[in-house]
């Protein structure tokens, strides 16, 4: 009788290691697959047709942050603008609008839609190419500095500027921007989408500002390659 009830205890902790056993085997495949991918996925190059999420910070031709969505950046630099979520793009890919509007986040007002430009999107997506995750790099506007108007003191007014505070440098309120695109100064004249942008003082000269509202580069960190 010993005997028996010996044989079955051991028969039933023989099932026991084979079914912990089975298990170990599953868990092993399933973490040796998500390992595997993770590690040949680093391998991956950036091509026309990939999808990329970019962490990006947008500089002035000063260094200045104006936007970003990197946390460090965020904390230790500040930005002028606000700060978005990380850009999530299709290389290759054709806008339809010369204006793309994001959400930011813009003290004190809350989200808003800001104007990231078509050339700006198209650039940071072509200069993508050939990275791989984590990779990093800092991506020029040269169009960036044609990017200015004029704007006479009454016309600074109506955005909320004060001409007799105006200098050279200095960031004004931010300027809508229509789809077309235009700058939008009046209300009345307001299409009903706008979105806005910072721009800043580069030049002044008898009653009239020269604001630009292009940016200089943007630093990027390729988050995810798909």
């Amino acid at each position: 009788m010993a005997k028996q009830k010996s044989a079955k205890n051991n028969d039933e902790w023989t099932k026991t290691l084979t079914k912990v056993f089975v298990v170990f085997i599953l868990i092993s495949c399933v973490l040796g697959f998500t390992l595997t991918m993770g590690f040949f996925s680093i391998f991956k190059t950036a091509a026309d047709g990939s999808g990329i999420v970019v962490s990006y910070t947008i500089r002035d031709d000063s260094g200045v942050a104006v936007l970003s969505s990197d946390q460090t950046v965020i904390e230790n630099e500040g930005v002028v603008a606000g700060v978005s979520k990380p850009l999530q793009m299709v290389i290759g890919q054709n806008y339809s609008d010369f204006i793309v509007p994001i959400d930011v986040y813009m003290y004190p007002a809350g989200v808003t839609s800001y104007a990231l430009f078509e050339p700006e999107l198209t650039t940071i997506a072509d200069e993508s190419k050939g990275m791989h995750e984590g990779d990093t790099k800092t991506v020029l506007f040269p169009f960036g500095e044609t990017m200015t108007r004029e704007m006479t003191a009454e016309q600074y007014g109506l955005i909320g500027g004060n001409y007799s505070e105006a200098v050279t440098g200095m960031w004004i309120p931010p300027l809508g921007f229509a789809p077309k695109p235009e700058v939008v100064l009046e209300n009345e004249t307001a299409p009903e989408t706008v979105s806005t942008r910072m721009a800043k003082i580069v030049g002044m000269n008898n009653d009239t500002l020269t604001v630009q509202y292009g940016y200089a580069s943007a630093d990027i960190a390729i988050t995810q390659l798909v």
